[in-house]
């Protein structure tokens, strides 16, 4: 008999949920925002609520509290790692706008910001000026990434005036020297950091974000140009952070350990230089395990939150005791592992398109076509010893009926049942397959052939952008009746 923690392990629920998720005794999937299994919403119950209200599917909701739960538990990974290495800097985390606009998100991550000593990066002038309407906690930092202009850079230093801590991070020569007269013009001593762009590159889709021929950021090169500068200027105590950027979704620690080695060589050099350095950004990429199956696939992840930290933590320490130079304190701009979880899209079906398996009540007799009484022999006859061989011969035969159709020496009625015995034929087929070691590739493509397919009442291109722009993968489970086991394949398609 189907069990709840059948649907469990049919959707993997436990792995990808991270504790977020859960299957109640109802048979309704259950949101636990603290992970405490005594403070639960019934998806079910909720949506129930919210339609009787008027309001209509597909619904987006938000819990806030997970946002919350997030940065406390990358703080307290943190705080382990720095007490389990001694490390003798701090650890601030920083939230990238970009990642999620919405107000009431960015307005929660701000309400939680000081006690889970919390800062915002920003890439554009809007963002910006978003930003300094909200910061309250003069303690935190505000992270200027991007491209700059000279409003930009104005704006961001009367920001910095008004005792805000911002840090405008150098992307491009350029902006340095851009910078700095316009400091000078407004008696503004800047807090500067300079973006390394790194020979080490990311891994899985967003790669390119690093390595040499990366657009962001300044090489060797421009690095001792920038040091110059400042010297020259008398501003190199200004210089306070050093940032990089591996990519998003890393999905492998070694690639995370390659890059915090590099970055760390250049931490050392330019204290060795003079700078004032006080914080390193190691930028984004803590991924999220999409697939729960804690591999290196491009949507999942191979290492937890707290080796994130703990290897974050000790490879920054080893090139500064190495170097005898202080530990700085840490910066990650972490945005996808932080919100992933706490929104769920929930919408119905409006429609279903059902594999033809069903016969067409015809009665065979001597006049019917052979090829049309063979294939209804086939499928009385596949069993486990022959299916695959019954795979070839009903693609054989429907070829010919086909054939016959077209030339008109096959009746629709024909057709039409000739049809339904080669659907029967394939899920009869897929049936014994699906449990073979290594199912065969013509074989294997027999699930999704057999599936129905269900039309959802969303818009792919306008609710899940992601899953067309760039093939993302997000976990999909039924809300209810998960106490009664599934009988249908089905794809999942949109009504656009």
């Amino acid at each position: 008999m189907w069990s709840i923690q059948d649907s469990l392990e049919l959707y993997n629920v436990k792995k990808w949920g991270n504790g977020f998720f859960d299957i109640n005794k109802k048979g309704n999937v259950s949101v636990l925002p603290t992970r405490n299994p005594n403070e639960n919403i019934d998806l079910k119950t909720l949506i129930d609520d919210l339609q009787s209200r008027g309001i209509q599917l597909p619904i987006l909701l938000r819990f806030s509290d997970i946002l919350y739960e997030r940065m406390r538990e990358i703080r307290g990974a943190f705080e382990n790692a720095i007490n389990e290495y001694a490390y003798g800097g701090g650890y601030h985390g920083v939230y990238p706008v970009k990642v999620n606009q919405v107000r009431q998100v960015v307005e929660s991550i701000v309400d939680s910001s000081r006690e889970c000593r919390y800062g915002l990066e920003v890439g554009s002038k809007p963002e910006l000026m978003m930003v300094l309407g909200l910061v309250t906690d003069k303690e935190g930092i505000v992270i200027c990434n991007g491209y700059k202009d000279a409003e930009f850079i104005e704006l961001a230093l009367l920001g910095k005036k008004l005792g805000t801590k911002i840090i405008l991070v150098i992307e491009k020569f350029s902006e340095l020297e851009l910078t700095l007269n316009i400091a000078r013009k407004l008696d503004i001593e800047p807090s500067i950091g300079i973006r390394i762009r790194l020979s080490s590159k990311g891994a899985g889709k967003w790669a390119e974000s690093g390595g040499d021929r990366s657009k962001f950021g300044l090489g060797p090169v421009e690095i001792v140009h920038a040091i110059e500068l400042l010297k020259r200027e008398d501003r190199l105590s200004c210089l306070e952070l050093i940032h990089y950027h591996l990519g998003s979704q890393i999905n492998s620690i070694t690639t995370l350990k390659y890059g915090l080695r590099e970055a760390g060589r250049y931490y050392a050099e330019l204290m060795k230089m003079g700078a004032g350095l006080k914080y390193i950004d190691t930028g984004g990429g803590l991924a999220v395990d999409y697939d729960g199956s804690r591999s290196n696939r491009s949507f999942s992840s191979n290492y937890s939150m707290q080796e994130y930290a703990n290897t974050i933590v000790y490879e920054i320490q080893s090139v500064c005791d190495e170097n005898e130079i202080p530990h700085p304190t840490i910066v990650t701009e972490t945005g996808r592992a932080l919100t992933a979880y706490h929104s769920v899209l929930v919408t119905n079906v409006l429609g279903v398109a059902e594999v033809p398996t069903n016969h067409v009540p015809v009665e065979i007799t001597e006049d019917t076509p052979t090829q049309v009484v063979e294939l209804q022999e086939t499928l009385a006859g596949i069993d486990k010893n022959n299916f695959r061989e019954a795979y070839h011969d009903i693609q054989d035969l429907r070829r010919q009926i086909l054939d016959l159709f077209n030339l008109g020496y096959l009746s629709l009625e024909w057709r039409a049942f000739a049809e339904s015995c080669y659907w029967a034929s394939l899920r009869k087929i897929w049936d014994f397959a699906r449990h073979m070691d290594r199912v065969p590739v013509e074989l294997a493509r027999l699930e999704k052939a057999i599936s129905d397919i269900y039309f959802c009442n969303i818009s792919i291109f306008q609710s899940l952008p992601d899953t067309w722009a760039i093939n993302h993968f997000f976990p999909v489970i039924p809300i209810q009746d998960l106490d009664q086991e599934p009988v249908r394949h089905a794809i999942l398609d949109d009504v656009s």
